[in-house]
């Protein structure tokens, strides 16, 4: 039994690795991660600002598809994975390897937002800059892009685990609440995904709580759903039988 717990765990593991690591979908540099990308041209720099994020003009003027909406594209499509993962672990029956699994994995994300954030800072790359063609700062900024998000569908599903992890470290909330302002302008998230962003934030105080922000997946507030609808149930009453009155009948020698 041991066994196959042991087996359970590095196979969610691994499915979160992927999920919390995978890159664009171009083939990264054979450089390291402090080593410094090549530069782009100015000329190509300035086109790029010209025309937009989202399109720009091929020599035709043809609209053609940018770095950022090709990875517009595949972090959707990543969100998925990495939301079906975090489902796994909050489907999991015991609360100790829940409580395992996202201790190593909230350690693994933190870690790499950092050095992500060395690097892209390194490489002069800041927070609202256009998106960036160039490969290397690519995994730089998709590395912040996709743990932040992941680290929202953990903290909105599994809140008490890692409230309990999170609340400790205040270094992670200060590259959290810099990672939040790096994922809001960075014009990739949008419709659910830019509305995990904003709960996310919420639910660790980074901005103010809406009023009717409520967060079901926590234990108390499980707890106080049950008892309202508890409440909201109507008493069983209990159906009794009348018993009908008895009238004057006529006997058989009567008829």
């Amino acid at each position: 039994m041991k066994k196959n717990t042991t087996t359970q765990m590095k196979f969610l593991f691994i499915i979160l690795s992927l999920a919390a690591f995978a890159l664009c979908e171009s083939p990264a540099h054979e450089q390291g991660d402090g080593e410094k990308p090549v530069e782009e041209s100015e000329s190509e720099s300035k086109g790029d600002s010209a025309l937009g994020e989202d399109n720009k003009l091929s020599t035709e003027g043809k609209a053609v598809q940018t770095p950022l909406h090709k990875y517009k594209y595949l972090f959707t499509q990543h969100r998925s994975t990495q939301l079906e993962a975090v489902k796994r672990i909050v489907s999991m029956d015991s609360n100790e390897r829940q409580y395992e699994l996202v201790n190593m994995m909230l350690g693994q994300i933190f870690k790499t937002v950092e050095s992500a954030k060395q690097n892209v800072t390194t490489w002069g790359f800041l927070p609202g800059d256009p998106f960036p063609e160039n490969i290397t700062i690519l995994e730089g900024v998709t590395k912040i892009l996709e743990n932040t998000a992941l680290f929202g569908d953990m903290v909105l599903r599994l809140p008490d685990i890692v409230h309990d992890l999170y609340d400790r470290r205040k270094e992670w909330q200060l590259l959290l609440a810099w990672s939040y302002g790096f994922c809001m302008q960075s014009n990739v998230f949008e419709g659910p995904n830019l509305q995990l962003l904003s709960l996310m934030a919420q639910e660790v105080n980074i901005i103010p709580q809406d009023p009717k922000y409520f967060n079901p997946f926590k234990a108390a507030n499980q707890e106080k759903m049950k008892q309202v609808q508890d409440h909201k149930k109507p008493p069983t009453v209990k159906k009794t039988k009348k018993k009908l009155k008895r009238g004057p009948r006529m006997s058989h020698t009567e008829l």
